[in-house]
């Protein structure tokens, strides 16, 4: 995840629509997120009389006045507290905020926030990459938490995933999780990934809802891992949230963000409509879905109207809209889910040249043991020095990373053709 901080109905007839103003504090409504999938109204609607829990199977949660709010439950299967165990980015903590925060005066507001969160914590301590068995138990728990503690879990989230699938036993055991939840009536929501290639494990098991990362204008993140596996897309480029200590607000990339989302929408239109099944409301979502752009991206006002709920649709008045303070950049690492210390990292761009045929790719430093590497199209050149110099014809894209002599391998920079010329870093993450 990348971060950009800056100062600061009725779903049946018998419901009555209560519009809940946010307060001054909040950052201001409609988010980005909410304005470009069409679900301004959302944040404004009623709480559903039986409301709908996204279990997120993740780093854990801090609490703060946001997530305290939204968060019924705090698990985790390791030892120790149920907190975020990613000090670096906090990476679970921020997708409850963007899934679930209310409207309270204070950090941001979620797409859903009359949705709930079950918290499952599965990355240990420390660690900056995730265990398969531990993803499998987490699943468990969720199932267990609908089966016999009585939470209406609806949906499953899975924002960490692999480049490569987990053909051990460990990793069928997620898939089997998968299929298990599947069978209960609970949906499964995976990010595709962020790497600029191919959709991610566990997102590409075909009884994941994969979710990638779409900006403004319906094409996918310049960062997001795309094909035919993506079921749909949902705003991934510079989404609304709040530091998760400060409340000061902040903008945030990459499908882990983007499947939040579509988990907390979709946890939010079951609980409207209990009689909806997780397949039924997955294919609402796809047939609904906004396809005038490259890629299909959920379009949440028709999926509700599809449903039946167009009275808490257009009860949504739209608030006077304001003018955002400038921002300023904050720049925070990423949960790396396959370990190591290249896996950590990405390469940062200071210099693309296109001359004589030639693309010439400048980075600012070389990690130590490492050699830098570049693809336009089947094959990866390298060279040992922070510059590499391809051969290049008619072209989209050039991937770029890092790579040691043991295998490991860094997250992959994408360079267009808007970056030539440029002589700073373009962050895509």
């Amino acid at each position: 995840m990348h971060f950009v901080a800056k100062n600061a109905i009725a779903a049946l007839l018998a419901l009555t629509v209560t519009a809940t103003m946010a307060r001054a504090d909040d950052i201001p409504l409609p988010t980005a997120q909410a304005s470009v999938l069409r679900a301004e109204f959302l944040a404004h609607a009623p709480t559903p009389a039986n409301p709908g829990v996204t279990c997120v199977v993740d780093t854990g949660v801090n609490r703060n006045p946001d997530t305290d709010q939204a968060v019924i439950e705090r698990q985790t299967v390791f030892s120790g507290d149920s907190s975020d165990s990613d000090s670096d980015v906090h990476h679970g903590t921020y997708l409850v905020m963007n899934i679930a925060a209310p409207a309270n005066g204070w950090g941001t507001v979620g797409i859903a926030p009359q949705t709930r969160i079950l918290s499952i914590r599965a990355i240990d301590n420390g660690a900056h990459s995730f265990l398969s068995n531990a993803y499998a138990a987490g699943i468990s728990r969720c199932l267990e938490a609908k089966l016999t503690g009585a939470v209406n879990v609806e949906t499953v989230l899975l924002a960490l995933g692999r480049a490569d699938t987990d053909t051990t036993s460990a990793g069928q055991a997620v898939q089997n999780e998968i299929a298990t939840a599947r069978a209960h009536g609970i949906a499964v929501v995976a990010a595709g990934g962020d790497d600029g290639g191919a959709v991610q494990w566990p997102a590409r098991y075909d009884l994941a809802f994969a979710v990638g990362a779409s900006d403004g204008r319906g094409g996918l993140c310049s960062s997001s891992s795309w094909g035919p596996e993506l079921d749909i897309s949902a705003l991934g480029c510079a989404d609304d949230t709040a530091l998760w200590d400060t409340g000061d607000p902040a903008t945030i990339d990459g499908s882990s963000t983007s499947a939040g989302l579509v988990a907390g929408v979709l946890t939010a239109l079951r609980a409207y409509m209990p009689d909806l099944s997780s397949d039924g409301a997955q294919q609402l979502l796809l047939s609904t879905a906004d396809t005038s752009g490259p890629s299909k991206v959920i379009n949440v006002a028709a999926a509700f109207r599809a449903a039946g709920l167009g009275t808490m649709v257009d009860a949504y008045q739209p608030p006077t809209s304001g003018t955002p303070p400038r921002p300023a950049v904050i720049g925070v690492g990423t949960i790396c889910p396959d370990g190591g210390v290249l896996s950590c990292q990405r390469p940062k761009l200071t210099a693309a040249v296109h001359k004589h045929g030639k693309v010439t790719l400048s980075v600012a430093a070389l990690p130590s043991g490492s050699f830098l590497q570049a693809k336009v199209s089947r094959r990866w050149h390298t060279a040992a020095s922070t510059s590499i110099r391809l051969k290049v014809g008619r072209w989209r894209k050039i991937l770029l990373r890092f790579a040691s002599i043991d295998g490991e391998r860094s997250r992959t920079l994408v360079v267009r053709h808007s970056d030539l010329g440029k002589r700073r870093h373009r962050a895509v993450s």
